[in-house]
């Protein structure tokens, strides 16, 4: 059975995931069958510590998706530049429903007025809580045209209470991916101390909100090549200039792993 490496693409990032002992693909296991019987024989701290263990696998993946699914949206909605946004409450909003409802009718009526339908902005919105609750959007939206700051907070308050928002044109930032999560890391770091803790239920209740996003996007595209597959393509980004970070990690399974991060250049024409 043929041995595979990994390759995850996100616009233009490129992971590659070299294994020292390679990965078998199609290899079926009965692990499903072994963690049930096993579950039965677990005490019940053993299977707090395990739901513990798996909640941070899965919010660790949560912060992984998200990040990779930016850098795969990033200059690939049109000429606009990317714009970040950060909308906030005079009125201190704690309630997730709340919040996020006033945010939904934001972005619709900010379509409307572009482009004359409620669901033509596409955009990534993370969502963080502040100390004392507070709730805070930060939006990254991948074809916003230029509108005046004065306008999008009209549009933004809608007749209601002062409501605080600030834009800027994402430029320079070679991981935006990277640059958005570190908006809750903070709120990753609580959830996986409460896990530690509790029974992690609450953290994992949290993690559903970490963020949402508009339909339609561009996913990262992940495939298993072979070793002669993975020179090709890592000799490709290389002859084309890419800039490359690499780190290196001991796996019990699959052994030496190298981890590579590709980085193509963009050269984004004068307007």
């Amino acid at each position: 059975m043929q041995v595979y490496h990994k390759v995850v693409v996100s616009g233009k990032i490129t992971e590659v995931y070299s294994y020292q002992n390679g990965v078998i693909v199609g290899l079926q296991s009965g692990g499903g069958n072994a963690m049930s019987s096993g579950d039965e024989k677990m005490t019940k701290e053993e299977r707090a510590m395990r739901d513990q263990a798996n909640l941070k696998r899965s919010l660790s993946r949560t912060v992984q998706t998200l990040r990779r699914t930016i850098n795969a949206n990033i200059h690939e909605w049109g000429k606009e530049k990317p714009k970040f946004m950060t909308l906030t409450f005079k009125e201190n909003i704690r309630d997730h429903d709340i919040a996020n409802k006033e945010f939904q009718q934001f972005v619709r009526r900010l379509s409307r007025r572009l482009f004359k339908k409620q669901s033509g902005l596409k955009y990534t919105c993370v969502v963080e809580r502040q100390a004392r609750g507070a709730i805070h959007f930060h939006v990254l939206f991948y074809n916003l045209p230029y509108i005046p700051q004065n306008q999008l907070v009209k549009v933004w308050e809608n007749g209601k209470e002062q409501r605080g928002l600030r834009i800027n044109a994402i430029d320079n930032v070679d991981n935006v991916g990277a640059y958005v999560v570190k908006y809750i890391e903070k709120d990753i770091h609580a959830m996986m101390k409460d896990s530690e803790t509790k029974t992690g239920k609450n953290a994992k209740e949290k993690g559903k909100k970490l963020y949402f996003q508009a339909t339609g996007l561009y996913k990262p595209q992940e495939k298993a090549v072979s070793k002669e597959e993975l020179e090709a393509i890592e000799s490709e980004l290389i002859d084309n200039g890419a800039n490359v970070y690499e780190a290196e990690h001991e796996n019990e399974y699959v052994g030496k792993m190298i981890y590579k991060q590709y980085k193509e250049q963009t050269h984004e024409k004068d307007d």
